[in-house]
């Protein structure tokens, strides 16, 4: 575990970020920052919840009817084929789905984090995709970047059933490896085995706490 900042947190409760590069252990490393006291928002989560909203089912049925039916709901298969293709179109069209989910994730973000501050929650994790592509970043107090050779995350991917080419595709659509280690608070050394990683998570968790006092 490296600690590469002295900046300080914006508020009582010290909000992670964690991003890496496409199978390094980023979701390993969240679980780890949960286990060990910090709350976690599940941006994924209520993404799938907006799903089931009237309003957000009419903005994408007016854009998709093909994948979307007000009454039968969105064909998220569908509507990941539409906005993933690698195409401007699968560019423009992505760009719109965030349009419609972002503001809405992040309202209900605000909300949580507040009650967490007001409950006294000493950490939290902004569990995001794509963390620092859309932007979000600017949300949190330290970015902790999860570092795992590419072998490694070839082997894990291969795991999920990905190919050679589906693990360069998505690769090809993240800011690139180099650019998030640099921006990064902290790095985890995620070619360790799980207690070792569960190690380096409480020392960001006692380098925080030290920096801050406690």
């Amino acid at each position: 575990m490296n600690f590469l900042s002295a900046r300080q947190p914006r508020g009582t409760t010290v909000v992670f970020g964690v991003v890496g590069g496409v199978g390094s252990g980023k979701s390993f490393t969240t679980s780890e920052f949960v286990a060990q006291g910090a709350a976690r928002f599940d941006a994924d989560e209520q993404a799938r919840a907006l799903y089931d909203d009237p309003d957000v089912l009419a903005l994408l049925e007016k854009r998709w009817p093909d994948a979307v039916n007000s009454q039968n709901g969105a064909d998220r298969v569908a509507i990941a084929q539409i906005v993933f293709a690698p195409t401007e179109r699968g560019c423009r069209e992505l760009a719109f789905l965030n349009g419609v989910f972002h503001p809405r994730i992040l309202q209900k973000y605000r909300v949580w984090l507040e009650n967490e501050r007001v409950n006294r929650r000493e950490f939290v994790v902004l569990d995001a995709p794509l963390l620092i592509e859309v932007g979000w970043d600017r949300y949190v107090d330290y970015l902790v970047f999860v570092d795992a050779s590419e072998q490694t995350r070839r082997r894990r991917t291969r795991d999920r059933g990905w190919n050679d080419f589906e693990f360069k595709r998505r690769e090809a659509r993240q800011t690139p490896i180099e650019v998030k280690r640099a921006r990064a608070d902290f790095i985890v050394d995620a070619d360790q085995d799980d207690s070792q990683m569960a190690r380096q998570v409480a020392q960001i968790l006692d380098a925080v706490r030290s920096s801050r006092g406690k």
